[in-house]
């Protein structure tokens, strides 16, 4: 993830790219790429392209004035105003919602999180103090960072089988 700010305009970008391999055989890959425009905490733009195993999933969304109008691959979707995306990890805020957008397919989809307690972090800055919230949603499961003061410091999840991790680089 990269994070881009302009006054109260920030540009987050989001590249993972996922590839399992048995005996030297591409047995599974996703690669996702999205780019989120939000403005004084509220998502105003998102694209994103999926490729999840050579099924690919093109998302685009807008801010509307009455929600955030998403389209995806079941066609257009009006989400709530001001939901955060299911790549948001970033935002502290997720660990409290119970919808999210759906940058990868589109629409809404539900999320379930539970704080487990405090662990040591290693960080680039070195060890960090963090409460850890372990979510759910219907496509991927795990854990997020967060320290003290609300920043994102690491992530951890599962996603087809595989594990993901997110680490603060700066």
């Amino acid at each position: 993830m990269t994070f881009r700010s302009d006054g109260d305009r920030l540009t987050v970008e989001t590249r993972v790219e996922i590839t399992v391999k048995v005996l030297f055989v591409t047995a599974f890959r996703l690669r996702h790429e999205a780019k989120e425009v939000w403005q004084s905490d509220r998502l105003v733009s998102v694209e994103s392209t999926t490729d999840d195993n050579g099924t690919l999933l093109r998302v685009s969304g807008n801010a509307v004035a009455d929600g955030f109008r998403i389209t995806g691959e079941d066609g257009p979707f009006l989400a709530s105003a001001h939901l955060l995306t299911s790549n948001a990890f970033w935002d502290s805020r997720i660990v409290r919602e119970s919808r999210l957008i759906d940058v990868q397919h589109g629409g809404e989809i539900g999320l379930v999180t539970r704080q487990l307690g405090d662990e040591q972090v290693e960080t680039a800055h070195g060890p960090v103090r963090a409460a850890r919230h372990h979510m759910i949603t219907p496509y991927y499961a795990g854990s997020v960072f967060y320290d003290s003061e609300g920043r994102w410091v690491k992530g951890l999840l599962e996603l087809k089988g595989e594990r993901v991790e997110y680490a603060l680089a700066t």
